[in-house]
């Protein structure tokens, strides 16, 4: 009996310190993956906004600024998806959360959420045809008055991005 004791107390020994390396290792791996997951494949989601880096790929530019407690933002997500995907290769479009990036979304006239920002592939701001019968806001520089920036502030449908798009030179 003494010798089944022995033998338990050695067993413990050894499975219980190998038991915590295996939980820590587990904890570590579902915290930290060795492997890429749909989010951080994605160009999608962005923490920071650099358009000299944006322009390199020649396409139009679309950042959509949001956050997750914003309803209407959470309604555009699956649009903005949609877009990116039947998109790639031919727009760039990105989601910037304001909540988790507020000082790159400072950088920019985001008053309400969720924004989005249009560029064209140099670089320089979109001007939207009169006649899409979308309302942006045009932001200009005080001291030159040029055009630097083309803001939509609201929900945009699917159609209503494709149609941007489109106005911007992506072929669909």
């Amino acid at each position: 009996m003494n010798t089944i004791l022995k033998d338990k107390k050695q067993a413990a020994r050894i499975l219980v310190p190998i038991l915590i390396v295996i939980v820590v290792a587990a904890i570590y791996l579902i915290k930290n993956p060795p492997f890429k997951t749909e989010e951080t494949e994605s160009t999608l989601f962005i923490s920071e906004i650099n358009i000299e880096e944006m322009t390199e790929a020649g396409l139009p530019i679309m950042i959509d600024f949001g956050a997750d407690y914003c309803v209407p933002c959470k309604q555009m997500e699956p649009i903005l998806h949609s877009v990116s995907e039947q998109m790639l290769g031919k727009a760039s479009i990105h989601y910037l959360d304001v909540e988790k990036y507020p000082e790159t979304a400072m950088q920019y006239p985001v008053q309400v959420i969720p924004t989005q920002i249009f560029f064209l592939p140099d670089g320089s701001p979109y001007m939207p045809d009169e006649e899409l019968g979308i309302p942006f806001t045009l932001y200009s520089s005080k001291e030159t008055g040029e055009h630097v920036l083309t803001v939509h502030e609201g929900l945009l449908t699917e159609e209503q991005m494709k149609l941007i798009l489109r106005d911007m030179g992506v072929e669909e």
